[in-house]
């Protein structure tokens, strides 16, 4: 073990440690500048890219059948009034039949309130009668337009055969097809799902600790340098994970897919007294955060304020002037020299 000269550490204490140029050659010691710091680094946290709310659609099938053809595959782009799917139905060709029975009803009742209502008008025929008549084309009117909004739920297209078409209703990529030709689908059940738009948004378990330190605005940067901002975070526990929903955007070209996983930190402007140093630079002695600045004889070991740490830089708060320098690496050969520290 390469000998050094230690004084006792005690508290908030700076110790020196005498290395030579020589020893932080042969230690490999790098150095790094500490800087003020721009930003405070508040949470490190894993994350789930999800799509935006509301951006992913599912194409219910409303009438139940049986799938003839599914017209898109998952990845897919489609426009607007493109075909998504065919399916075969009695429920559709049943409603058909009574939409055009109630029309032919309405059609009759329509023609009768007309004839009372004239003959109401010129005192032959009594003004109830004429009421009676109306009220009853109204109520078949009703059934009518029951049976319409049925036949065109989801704007569908009805083809002659019994079977219908499911619409693209907005341009998007197809994300999944739930059923396959061949298979049963129940009535309003989910057939195609789509996402309408390409932006990104990340979703956390905050830990309960930094409910209140994170808030709406905040910056958040992952793992390949992508950076996004806190939109929104909850303020109850949730039972099973004992932790808060955050959820942020990202932006549609930072190179994620929804599904993926992703370590993301939170950051914000930092206080005029923070400094930022490399994540490595900061070690745990005797319990507390504490960095190895470079003197002209060794290093001192210094106790520091923590603000906040992500995979690559710390935040933090110390008896150090930007410009002094922190060691990087061979932090386990200076702890060595400490004595056991």
């Amino acid at each position: 073990m390469i000998a050094a000269l230690v004084a006792p550490m005690s508290g908030a204490c700076a110790s020196e440690i005498a290395v030579s140029e020589a020893q932080i050659d042969r230690l490999e010691i790098r150095l790094e500048e500490v800087r003020p710091a721009t930003e405070e680094a508040i949470a490190l946290l894993p994350g789930t890219i999800i799509p935006p709310m509301n951006s992913r659609i599912a194409v219910p099938a409303p009438f139940a059948g049986t799938v003839v053809s599914v017209d898109v595959l998952p990845g897919q782009t489609v426009a607007p009034g493109a075909v998504l799917m065919t399916i075969a139905s009695r429920e559709l060709v049943e409603t058909l039949s009574q939409l055009r029975q109630a029309e032919a009803n309405l059609s009759a009742a329509q023609a009768v309130a007309e004839r009372y209502k004239g003959l109401a008008d010129k005192n032959i025929a009594s003004p109830t009668r004429a009421a009676e008549t109306e009220a009853q084309r109204a109520g078949l009117q009703a059934v009518v337009e029951e049976h319409r909004r049925l036949v065109t739920l989801g704007n569908i297209k009805t083809n002659p055969d019994g079977s219908y078409a499911l619409i693209a209703q907005r341009a998007g990529r197809v994300v999944e097809s739930n059923v396959a030709p061949g298979a049963s689908i129940v009535a309003m059940a989910p057939a195609i799902t789509i996402d309408t738009s390409n932006d990104l948004w990340v979703e956390a378990q905050l830990p309960a600790s930094l409910i209140g330190r994170v808030r709406a605005g905040d910056t958040i940067r992952l793992d390949n340098g992508a950076t996004g901002k806190v939109l929104s975070v909850s303020h109850s526990i949730d039972a099973r994970t004992r932790s808060a929903l955050l959820t942020g955007s990202i932006p549609a070209n930072s190179g994620f897919v929804p599904g993926q996983m992703v370590t993301l930190s939170i950051h914000r402007e930092a206080a005029q007294s923070g400094l930022d140093v490399p994540a490595s630079a900061v070690v745990w002695l005797r319990g507390k955060p504490s960095v190895f600045v470079r003197t002209q004889t060794g290093f001192n070991v210094l106790e520091v304020t923590l603000k906040g740490k992500t995979l690559h830089g710390a935040t933090i708060e110390g008896a150090l002037n930007p410009g002094e320098k922190v060691a990087v690496s061979g932090l386990a050969q200076l702890e060595n020299m400490i004595g056991g520290e």
